[in-house]
């Protein structure tokens, strides 16, 4: 299970594991904002880089959040913050060389939640040439 957590303000963001209700935490309480992310799917056409990805995240708090984030473009690059879709508050950053996916959501002026997590993905032939693959999580 992919999951982020999310930190009121833009602090520097770092992995963690999947949320345990009975682990002890100096910043994470239950209460805390937990997105599940699942659903990854991002296309290689070069082998080399993504020019689409997109990726389900669901609030895990008994919130209402379940969103389908999704960009596209000749070349998505790394460490590039793309928008979720049109009108979204939502937006994430993503760097292939770790499969990391950095995600953030403004909520007010003043509030944005930050996340982070690994997607592990296994990338197979896309079958529109040698270096096209198709990339889809392994995970839920």
């Amino acid at each position: 299970i992919a999951s982020l957590f999310a930190a009121a303000g833009l602090a520097a963001a770092a992995p963690l594991e999947s949320r345990q209700d009975n682990a002890s935490c100096p910043v994470a309480t239950q209460g805390d904002y937990v997105w599940k992310v699942s659903e990854f799917y991002g296309r290689q056409p070069e082998g080399t880089y993504y020019n689409s990805i997109s990726f389900n995240v669901k609030a895990t708090n008994g919130g209402t959040l379940d969103y389908t984030c999704s960009s596209s473009a000749d070349k998505l690059e790394d460490h590039k913050w793309y928008s979720c879709g049109e009108n979204s508050l939502m937006d994430f950053s993503f760097d292939s060389d770790r499969k990391g996916l950095l995600f953030k959501q403004k909520v007010s002026d003043d509030t944005t939640y930050v996340a982070t997590t690994t997607i592990p993905s296994y990338c197979r032939a896309g079958g529109n040439g040698p270096k096209d693959f198709v990339c889809q999580g392994v995970s839920d």
